[in-house]
């Protein structure tokens, strides 16, 4: 059984693009561009939502060899996030989380994010760039329906330009009145002084994409058990996206513990104490059937599902919170490791339920990192959904990315719709694998 997301007049919200440049392994910019490419007919153009008159894709796929920087793509989103969302709480002498590419003799220079999303009828792109010390530049553009582009703001150490008829919230600081310190964000001050747009753009950021670890999945375990816990509107898709991945249990209930301070360990900071009061842990408990020897069920036995799930089934049950709020809500979620401790046939499933419309009415975006070659394949993925990372000496080990859609191979052609791409992938001809000095010659023929 899979779950089903009722349908709803909603303005649909969605990533079309985002930007990096100077960031841990990525030196010169990178671009990703989640808009559906118009000229190819994959997948009887399934894989993506028309948004403002914009084909936007639901899912998108990195692929490359370890070490060679996917993480940090998305680990720089949430770098991205994070400084928006913390930068109302900055005092005038704090740093900014600076943490530029460090090999190469260039000059210092500042890292830079910038993305671009649609919300409703609205298309706005924000970005800026910083160094440890200071907010370097900053700008906000929007395209309104039925008028032109617009930079609402454009911020630099010497001036600031605003657009004072689509944004005036924005003149008090141009002006001088409020004074604007250099490691502020000048949205998060606009926001802060009552600014519809600026708290417009900041309020997206903070509760539409995502960035999680596949790898660390325990830590959005507490929100799926919050989720069933406190969520009875929830708790129907959650179970139902559980049971369609034949896990061996269809009902999970829950219980929040009593914490004892008596019982805790002596010397626990008291922020961790009070913490653990305000937000008792929660235990999540699978129903699973006793079996007589008739194959007759008998009764029902509850398992701990941190203490006697396999590692596969828990990833499973922590990314259901997760995947069915990204589904319901349309929002964005970027996984990094899919498709660690998942059987590549879990990992599609999760894949088609945002590919397609039934499961997915309102937008919502999967973006996720994988090794597994399975996937590659035109009946899960549209050749527009992948992307190759790599780092090569030409690239002073930079971090590269390489859409599907333009590789060119050895006899000039493109990748076709009809091609093997797993063959093709693992064969080198895409590039974004592992490469060895010599032939493995450890055993004998």
């Amino acid at each position: 059984m899979q779950p089903k997301f009722e349908q709803k007049s909603q303005n649909r919200v969605m990533i079309t693009s985002f930007t990096a440049e100077n960031y841990r392994s990525i030196d010169e910019e990178i671009k990703l561009s989640f808009e559906a490419d118009t000229g190819i007919k994959d997948m009887n153009n399934k894989g993506f939502t028309i948004v403002a008159n914009t084909r936007v894709l639901n899912a998108k796929a990195f692929y490359g060899a370890n070490s060679s920087g996917k993480s940090n793509v998305f680990k720089a989103i949430g770098r991205m996030r994070g400084i928006i969302i913390h930068s109302v709480r900055l005092n005038d002498n704090e740093t900014l989380p600076y943490d530029a590419f460090l090999l190469s003799d260039k000059e210092a220079r500042p890292t830079r994010f910038e993305m671009s999303f649609v919300d409703g009828t609205d298309k706005f792109t924000y970005g800026f760039s910083y160094t440890a010390q200071r907010i370097e530049e900053e700008w906000l553009i929007a395209k309104f329906p039925k008028r032109s582009l617009k930079t609402l703001m454009r911020r630099t150490p010497d001036m600031i330009e605003i657009d004072e008829q689509n944004y005036p919230e924005g003149l008090a600081i141009k002006e001088g009145a409020i004074p604007l310190n250099n490691n502020r964000l000048f949205i998060s001050l606009a926001a802060q002084l009552g600014g519809e747009i600026s708290k417009r753009v900041i309020e997206w950021f903070r509760t539409k994409p995502n960035v999680i670890s596949g790898l660390r999945d325990s830590d959005f375990s507490r929100y799926t058990k919050e989720m069933l816990h406190t969520r009875t509107d929830y708790k129907d898709e959650i179970l139902d996206f559980i049971s369609g991945m034949d896990v061996g249990f269809r009902e999970v209930t829950t219980e929040q513990e009593l914490i004892d301070e008596k019982m805790l360990p002596k010397g626990l900071p008291a922020e961790i104490v009070a913490s653990l009061k305000e937000h008792p842990p929660i235990v999540a408990y699978a129903k699973h059937s006793k079996i007589n020897v008739d194959g007759e069920v008998v009764g029902m036995v509850d398992f701990d599902i941190d203490e006697r799930e396999s590692d596969g089934t828990r990833k499973l049950f922590n990314l259901a919170g997760p995947i069915v709020d990204t589904l319901r809500q349309g929002k964005s979620l970027f996984v990094d490791e899919l498709d660690a401790q998942l059987h590549p046939l879990l990992s599609r499933r999760i894949v088609k339920l945002f590919n397609c419309a039934e499961t997915n009415p309102h937008g919502a975006q999967l973006i996720f990192t994988t090794h597994d070659t399975n996937m590659l394949s035109k009946k899960l993925l549209r050749r527009d959904q992948v992307v190759f990372v790599e780092k090569t000496a030409k690239t002073n080990y930079s971090t590269k990315l390489t859409p599907m859609m333009s590789i060119t191979l050895d006899n000039g052609a493109k990748p076709r719709t009809d091609s093997n791409y797993e063959k093709n992938y693992l064969e080198g001809k895409y590039g974004a694998i592992p490469y060895f000095e010599d032939e493995f010659k450890g055993c004998n023929e």
